[in-house]
């Protein structure tokens, strides 16, 4: 059996970083979507199937997508699952070909999976000036 390629990646500018200090959460899956979606992209389609944490192999040069530093792809022949990645280096190949390393964004990919169980939080960061508790 032959499955044609229909692997969707996208290539975005995103805040989040690799080192995890600052995270996003959405109310569902499709607030996610809409988030990212609404970043500045570049998109691929009817691309191979995308392995976790490997490299893609982007039909573009590297000065053109450079400047991207996130990316979401979903293989569409398997799951209906996004999956998010930080992009953590990029090889020039050959004027046509740039090699992407990523590295999975375990939180935004897996956060609507996550079982919170019973837990005690000792401290939040608190944006408002005094530290009063709210309900």
């Amino acid at each position: 059996m032959v499955i044609a390629p229909s692997t969707e990646i996208r290539l975005v500018k995103c805040p989040l970083t690799l080192d995890n200090k600052n995270q996003l959460t959405f109310t569902d899956k499709n607030a996610q979507y809409n988030y990212f979606n609404s970043l500045e992209s570049i998109e691929l389609v009817n691309a191979t199937y995308q392995r976790k944490n490997n490299v893609i192999r982007y039909p573009a040069h590297i000065d053109s997508i450079i400047q991207y530093n996130y990316c979401m792809y979903k293989n569409n022949s398997y799951l209906d699952k996004w999956f998010y990645a930080f992009i953590t280096n990029m090889r020039y190949v050959n004027d046509n070909v740039t090699e992407i390393t990523i590295e999975t964004d375990v939180f935004q990919t897996w956060q609507f999976d996550i079982n919170y169980k019973a837990s005690f939080i000792e401290r939040e960061m608190c944006y408002i000036e005094d530290d009063v508790p709210r309900k």
